[in-house]
């Protein structure tokens, strides 16, 4: 179990199940072109802290929009996490053509740690926005990047990078990671987590550095379990 912040008392369980991508590399339809767009963050109340969600909106569609999605269950109490702090946004273009817009923004309950909610977004040609993510949370001590593996994918494949917080360690000592990769599935026309395992030694928190990296010398690793799908 990963524990967000002690000063919020979280507790965040990722339970999404591992599906197999093997010969799910080719998608029957195409991928449409993502409209150019802006981002707007949440609403906030008066300590700053954000009570909806940021939104992603084209430029000539005001009115069609995603609204990054509130949710419960990560800790003992009854706190609504509503992602609506830091929009960010990157295009990622498809060498088959068309592109998806990688979407994320984050929730803070004045701890000292945050979470941020990750997404892939889709634009229909019928005029929708549509996540391919199943829920993906990271904390403010991870990382995350998208990877062009063309030998295991013509999509984008996320991978993320978050500290397991064991008895007797500090919120941003140095702490085992969990690394984890989405891939695109043919068979569900969306992303599925493809693993997760823990690394094999600790890496530095926020104490020792101001960028947690972990997936560069993890990429072998990385890298190997993607070819077995």
């Amino acid at each position: 179990m990963r524990r967000l912040s002690k000063s919020l008392g979280l507790s965040v369980l990722f339970a999404i199940p591992v599906i197999s991508l093997r010969a799910q590399t080719f998608r029957s339809t195409g991928v449409t072109e993502f409209p150019r767009f802006r981002l707007s963050r949440g609403n906030v109340d008066s300590a700053g802290l954000p009570i909806s969600g940021a939104k992603l909106c084209l430029l000539r569609s005001v009115n069609v929009c995603y609204q990054m999605p509130s949710n419960t269950g990560y800790s003992s109490g009854s706190i609504v996490y509503n992602y609506g702090l830091d929009p960010r946004s990157e295009r990622l273009s498809l060498n088959t053509g068309g592109s998806f817009v990688f979407f994320s923004a984050q929730f803070s309950g004045g701890g000292s740690g945050t979470l941020d909610s990750l997404s892939i977004l889709e634009y229909e040609s019928g005029g929708k926005i549509v996540n391919l993510l199943p829920f993906v949370g990271v904390t403010n001590q991870s990382e995350r990047a998208v990877w062009s593996v063309p030998e295991v994918s013509r999509f984008p494949i996320l991978v993320t990078a978050d500290f397991d917080w064991m008895d007797g360690e500090t919120h941003f000592s140095r702490h085992f990671y969990t690394v984890s990769a989405y891939c695109f599935s043919i068979k569900n026309d969306r992303y599925v987590k493809a693993f997760s395992y823990r690394t094999s030694k600790k890496y530095p928190g926020l104490d020792e550095t101001n960028q947690v990296q972990v997936l560069n010398p993890e990429r072998e690793e990385i890298l190997q379990r993607l070819q077995k799908f």
